[in-house]
């Protein structure tokens, strides 16, 4: 039964973000705070709440479960924190998530953090307003003191203009096929990018069709499909879906074949968000309309819209079966 949740913030709510068994829950808010919550029963309850930046924190991560309980928050302070669970505070402390490592090469606001998959180590994805893609890697992840940035990708040909509005974000593959793949999206564009056998990562496709500010990407997990999939979340209206194969050869970049299998405008507005399930065989997107639509993939394999719900909805009927 879906029921209504007060995250409690005194500003507006920036991120939602689920550990990997989607048994805890952390926010983030224009108030500088994060906020852990446990899943009791068929509650949330408080864990703990402390103030994680000095500027409005707009995106959370959760590490892999092999990491114990680690989250990374990504601010507009222009710095990106790494926070590990202290289970000998007391629940509600404000002390509970102890800061292990501050990240503070940005030349600008923070847009997008990710860690990567277990198949890749313990690495932390993330790109800010001045237009470089950084990743950084724990090399010993029982030291979360000392990280190591691996990558500096310029993403720009030059500085966007402060006056217009941008757009930034990536997503790791979650396959073991492309384990050290992830997308990304620069304003009106979205490419891949891989590490190559010399360490170094390269751009090996392009998803295109964009008209407009790409808000959001996310990679579908890939439990046994022979292709991997990543939807989008564009101002232009549309939610796009593309099918990524991998194309064998001798190279010492996989080449990838990128199609575009599916472009709803449903939401007759902005699409803001993208969220896929645990299997990946549900995409739900958020707009301007004020809807989730949920879409899931036929015996065809066209994705339809199988749910629309409201807030509203939410609250007067539970849950939505999909």
């Amino acid at each position: 039964m879906a029921r209504p949740f007060v995250a409690g913030h005194q500003d507006q709510l920036m991120d939602v973000a689920y550990d990997f068994y989607s048994k805890r829950m952390a926010t983030c808010s224009a108030d500088h705070t994060i906020k852990v919550f446990d899943k009791v029963a068929d509650t949330w309850q408080l864990s703990d709440s402390w103030r994680a930046h000095d500027a409005a924190v707009v995106k959370l991560s959760w590490a892999g479960p092999e990491y114990a309980q680690v989250i990374a928050s990504a601010s507009h302070d222009c710095v990106v924190k790494v926070w590990e669970e202290d289970t000998s505070e007391t629940p509600g402390s404000g002390k509970r998530w102890k800061r292990k490592y501050t990240i503070s090469d940005y030349g600008g606001p923070l847009y997008d953090i990710e860690f990567g998959s277990s198949y890749t180590g313990l690495k932390l994805a993330s790109i800010a307003s001045d237009g470089y893609l950084r990743i950084h890697e724990a090399m010993d992840p029982n030291n979360l003191g000392f990280w190591t940035q691996t990558a500096e990708i310029p993403l720009l040909n030059h500085p966007t203009a402060r006056q217009l509005q941008s757009a930034f974000s990536l997503s790791w593959a979650r396959s073991l096929a492309l384990k050290d793949y992830l997308a990304v999206s620069v304003l009106e564009d979205a490419f891949i990018y891989c590490r190559n056998e010399a360490g170094k990562y390269v751009r090996v496709a392009e998803l295109s069709q964009h008209k407009g500010l790409i808000r959001d990407m996310q990679w579908a997990p890939n439990l046994g499909r022979s292709y991997n999939m990543i939807a989008t979340a564009c101002k232009d209206g549309y939610l796009r879906l593309f099918k990524v194969t991998r194309v064998p050869g001798n190279g010492e970049e996989q080449t990838l074949n990128i199609d575009l299998v599916h472009e709803s405008a449903d939401h007759n507005g902005e699409v803001w968000r993208v969220a896929w399930n645990l299997t990946g065989t549900v995409l739900s997107s958020t707009g301007d309309d004020g809807k989730i639509r949920f879409w899931k993939s036929t015996y065809t394999g066209q994705f339809q819209n199988a749910a629309v719900v409201t807030s509203e909805q939410r609250q007067r009927e539970g849950a939505v079966q999909i």
